[in-house]
C-alpha cells in the first residue's frame, strides 16, 4: 500500500518564526476600541449636558416672558400686546433659574436676561461640563453657553 511519503508528525519549516505576533495586534486593536468607546461616551455626555442646559434656558425664557402684569398690556389696533419690563424679565429669570438649578446638579449661571423688543425674553445661561473619566485625551472641562428666546402672544 502506497501512502503519503510525508509522515504526519513532520511540520513544515517556516523561514521566520511568527509565534506571538498576534498578541501585540490584539492589544493595539483593543486600545483603539477602548479609546473610541471612551470618546463616544464623552461625546454623548457632552451632548446630554448641552441639551439639559438648553431645556433649562427654554424654561427660564418662558418664565421670564410671562413676567408682565395685567397693567403692562397695551391695546394696539385691536390686539392685546404685553410690554415686558427688562428689570422684571431679569428678576423672574434669576428666580426661575435658582429654583430649577436646585433640582439639577452643576453650576449654572445666568449671563443675561433681556427683552430686545418688549415682547420677547432673551436668556443666555452658562454651565460647565467635564468628561465622565479624567483622561489626557480630552479636556478637563468645557464651558457651555446656550441661549433661548420666548415670545408672549395674547390671543
Amino acid at each position: 500500500m502506497t501512502g503519503s511519503s510525508h509522515p504526519s508528525h513532520v511540520r513544515a519549516s517556516w523561514p521566520y518564526d511568527e509565534r506571538g505576533s498576534v498578541l501585540p495586534l490584539i492589544l493595539v486593536y483593543l486600545m483603539i476600541g477602548l479609546t473610541a468607546a471612551y470618546v463616544l461616551v464623552a461625546a454623548t455626555s457632552l451632548s446630554i449636558e448641552r441639551k439639559r442646559l438648553l431645556t433649562l434656558a427654554d424654561a427660564v425664557a418662558l418664565s421670564a416672558s410671562e413676567s408682565f402684569a395685567a397693567a403692562d398690556v397695551s391695546f394696539d389696533g385691536g390686539d392685546l400686546t404685553p410690554v415686558l419690563d427688562p428689570s422684571k424679565v431679569e428678576e423672574r429669570a434669576i428666580a426661575t433659574l435658582e429654583e430649577l438649578a436646585r433640582a439639577s446638579p452643576g453650576s449654572v449661571t445666568l449671563d443675561s436676561a433681556t427683552t430686545p423688543d418688549g415682547v420677547t425674553a432673551h436668556v443666555v445661561i452658562t454651565g460647565s461640563w467635564s468628561p465622565p473619566l479624567a483622561h489626557a485625551l480630552l479636556p478637563a472641562g468645557v464651558e457651555l453657553t446656550v441661549s433661548s428666546d420666548a415670545r408672549v402672544v395674547l390671543t
